[in-house]
């Protein structure tokens, strides 16, 4: 027996020795096992190097994750690397308080044209009011000019404006323009927006906020043009934001590519798969309104999932447009979106505004530069993605946030590699694995051979 367990413990060697080495960094692919380099390019030497990644790294894999993706050095050996998200979302709180306003009137009667709102200012306080002329003035002798909006009572700036009308009946839109300033003298210019009250069907477009670049100032005036003349505003809020600023975000145009037999839907497409949580419905030609639903394809469901619908609209007067706002949806690698006409004419002229985060690539400068993005490798799935399994370090982010030595660089022109049939998984026959599998099957034979033999032997003893 000594023999048979002598052979068989040869012929799988091999097994152990392959189940040893397999997560070793000899599995990783070469540059060429890919489909396109990006040159990095850095202008100081550093320990890790941070890279906002455009649109076309995320075009040129096949894994919406970027995992068929890596970084190699000079001498073409892979380092450690790790892919995050740029500008993650923290909570941004809205609140908002109402404002004192003052109407500001002029009159429009032959005998003068001077404002009839005096102001007197002493110190820190400041006083309004009319004279005995303006107060004996009938309704038809004054003319609404503008709203003062004093802001002395809130330390807190406003980034937003809500303005609230009453009384009204649909169908006018016209721009406010508001200027701020704290001597009622000097005015300069924080902030404009087209306001509008429209409603036609069931498609309604109310819009009531004027978003401000500055608001520390004393005071706010509100001016505006090709509104009703009947039209008063009977509260002005102020929108304050508390919290971070919106995270870094990118807007592309698409125009449809094709079109879905099943439901008519348009289809559009990035080319590549990256973190979308903005979707705007573009309608070029003026006075659209359309309604529609709007999806996005789920790789993780192979299939199509609504991010939202609604009414959708371009409307010009008095060459003020009104447009519609971007879509929310909650974040999805995705590549292809899909809009539903509901109502509407179906041959309307369509774009998608899309909004996507840009990752970042972060990697550890072992070795010497200049370093290379390599990407797209449709074998690196078959092969359970090595890059990410044995270089996708995760810790590396808080590494080089600690370490301190982190240089933000940047990527060349897309060249390639081992060009676009890298994008397409080859059945190539893994030599290693084969020979594993004869020695193991080769060694269960001999085995039960010799079983077979030793048993005879016994029999005839």
């Amino acid at each position: 027996m000594k023999p048979v367990l002598f052979l068989t413990c040869v012929l799988l060697l091999p097994i152990t020795i392959g189940a040893q080495s397999s997560d070793t960094p000899a599995d990783a692919p070469g540059l060429l096992d890919y489909a396109w380099g990006f040159l990095i390019e850095a202008s100081e030497n550093a320990s890790f190097y941070t890279v906002e990644l455009p649109l076309e790294v995320n075009q040129s894999v096949t894994d919406p994750d970027l995992r068929d993706a890596g970084v190699y050095n000079s001498d073409g050996r892979p380092v450690p690397r790790m892919f995050e998200q740029a500008g993650e979302d923290r909570d941004l709180v809205e609140r908002s308080n109402p404002l004192p306003t003052l109407p500001l009137y002029e009159t429009v009667d032959s005998r003068t044209d001077e404002n009839r709102l005096l102001i007197e200012r002493e110190g820190d306080s400041t006083r309004f009011k009319f004279d005995l002329e303006d107060l004996l003035a009938t309704d038809e002798d004054k003319r609404l000019r503008a709203y003062i909006v004093d802001t002395r009572q809130t330390d807190d700036n406003a980034v937003a404006l809500d303005l609230v009308w009453a009384g009204l009946e649909p169908g006018f839109m016209g721009r406010v323009m508001v200027d701020g300033g704290d001597s009622l003298q000097e005015w300069s210019p924080v902030g404009s927006a087209v306001v509008a009250y429209l409603r036609e069907d069931s498609a309604s477009i109310e819009q009531r906020r004027v978003k401000l670049r500055r608001s520390d100032f004393d005071f706010l005036r509100i001016r505006w043009e090709g509104l009703p003349e009947n039209w008063r505003l009977s509260q002005v809020m102020g929108v304050y934001a508390e919290g971070a600023a919106d995270a870094l975000r990118k807007f592309v145009t698409l125009e449809s590519s094709s079109v879905d037999p099943d439901d008519g839907g348009r289809i559009f497409s990035l080319g590549g798969a990256p973190t979308v949580d903005r979707v705007r419905v573009v309608l070029p030609v003026p006075n659209t309104v359309i309604s529609a639903r709007v999806f996005y394809w789920s790789e993780r469901y192979d299939r199509w999932l609504e991010a939202g619908h609604g009414s959708y609209h371009h409307i010009i007067r008095n060459n003020n447009a009104v447009m519609s706002d971007p879509l929310t949806i909650n974040k999805a690698r995705t590549s292809q979106f899909k809009v539903v006409i509901t109502r509407g004419p179906a041959d309307v002229t369509m774009q998608l505004e899309v909004g996507w985060r840009p990752d970042k690539l972060v990697f550890l400068a072992q070795g010497q530069s200049p370093f290379t993005l390599a990407t797209g490798s449709a074998n690196d799935k078959l092969s359970q993605f090595p890059q990410d399994r044995i270089y996708g370090d995760r810790s590396l982010a808080a590494l080089a946030e600690s370490n301190g030595d982190v240089v933000a660089a940047s990527l060349g022109p897309r060249y390639a590699l081992g060009g676009p049939d890298r994008l397409v998984a080859t059945r190539q026959i893994n030599w290693r694995t084969f020979a594993l599998w004869l020695a193991l099957v080769m060694g269960v034979v001999f085995v039960g051979l010799m079983a077979s033999k030793t048993i005879r032997e016994l029999r005839l003893q």
